[in-house]
């Protein structure tokens, strides 16, 4: 049997509920809330620094969220710091339960910021 996922587009977060779900380890609610905040927040420099202290939580499902936030940053405001960002994904790639995300993510990274593929 096979599970079939949905998209729904979560709903606009804050920084505290964001923090909050982290503190409490509500892993359902910080992954909704990372992606409420990739999708919705302006501050995109402190999503940016909150990504990249969630690419080493133990919880695959929050690395991977991290990693895609991060390209959806890039999408969306068409900036990030790249100094940082891609060689902590890169140290990543080697993460069998992340790798290919992190893979895609930096994809999306070089393609929305017209970066050479690297």
């Amino acid at each position: 049997m096979s599970t079939q996922r949905s998209y729904y587009e979560p709903a606009p977060a804050t920084h505290d509920g964001a923090t909050a779900a982290l503190a409490a380890g509500d892993i359902d609610a910080l992954t909704d809330a990372m992606v409420g905040l990739a999708l919705h927040d302006a501050d995109w420099r402190w999503c940016q620094d909150f990504y990249l202290r969630l690419l080493d939580h133990p919880e695959e499902d929050v690395r991977a969220t991290a990693a895609i936030c991060l390209g959806h940053l890039a999408r969306i405001h068409r900036r990030l710091d790249t100094d940082r960002v891609l060689p902590a994904l890169r140290a990543r790639l080697r993460d069998p339960a992340v790798g290919g995300t992190v893979e895609d993510a930096i994809a999306d990274i070089e393609q929305f910021l017209g970066l050479p593929p690297g």
